[in-house]
């Protein structure tokens, strides 16, 4: 199991938001993070990602315990992670981008054509500055400046949010063949989960900052259930603490 979380508590100074979360990822797996706004879903990616200390529990990576590392250290282990905000660096080109963050790794520098080879899109917008590129494009960029370090499991937290449809199945495609050459996948998802339920395996259930149910992602196709359990969440909102 490359990536196992057990019972992690973590938050922002004095203020905890996760109170309990577990969860796990194998080889050539898609999971999926779902719950309401304030959940702790943000909070989780940040704490496996090393960017957040945990407080308490273990985040298990390819035999290690990495909970408390710097974040640094754990993408350079083989984490990598794609917050949903300030995941570019806007002012510079998309192929600047890449290299920019090859340098953190050794031997990285030739995998910026493997990026440009995997996202076409990305080779017609080499020498564009990322704040000119459109949603999609930028997040396409995002999740390859993580791809250059060679992970073998990717954090995804929303990528797909506020995108067009097209873009939405493009990147749900692109990280299906990811998962197909044996990386492990958590996606965090908010809106519209259907295609990326259906290129999943399990979904992970956050509320309160507490992992609280997981399912088979195809149950939560079947008609009517993924909308009875999103309704169930809502119920339960307003007596929540708030989270990120």
């Amino acid at each position: 199991m490359p990536l196992e979380v057990k019972d992690v508590e973590s938050g922002y100074g004095k203020v905890t938001v996760l109170h309990g979360v577990n969860l796990k990822v194998a080889s050539g797996e898609i999971v999926v993070v779902l719950g309401p706004n304030g959940a702790g879903k943000s909070t989780l990616m940040k704490t496996i990602a090393g960017h957040l200390q945990p407080t308490a529990g273990s985040v298990e990576f390819d035999g290690a315990d990495v909970a408390g590392m710097s974040a640094q250290d754990v993408s350079r282990r083989g984490i990598g992670y794609v917050p949903q905000e300030n995941n570019v660096f806007r002012e510079l080109t998309v192929r600047d981008n890449l290299r920019v963050v090859s340098l953190a790794f050794p031997n990285a520098q030739d995998r910026v054509a493997n990026v440009f080879d995997r996202f076409p899109i990305l080779a017609e917008r080499a020498t564009q500055r990322a704040a000119t590129l459109s949603g999609g494009e930028r997040q396409t960029l995002a999740m390859s400046s993580a791809l250059i370090a060679d992970p073998t499991v990717l954090l995804l937290d929303e990528p797909t949010a506020g995108l067009a449809p097209m873009f939405v199945a493009q990147m749900v495609e692109w990280v299906s063949e990811l998962a197909t050459e044996g990386m492990a996948v958590v996606w965090v998802v908010e809106q519209n989960p259907e295609k990326i339920l259906a290129a999943s395996t399990r979904t992970c259930l956050v509320e309160g900052g507490r992992s609280t149910a997981e399912f088979e992602s195809a149950e939560l196709l079947e008609p009517g259930r993924l909308q009875e359990l999103l309704l169930e969440e809502r119920e339960e909102e307003p007596g929540e603490s708030p989270a990120t």
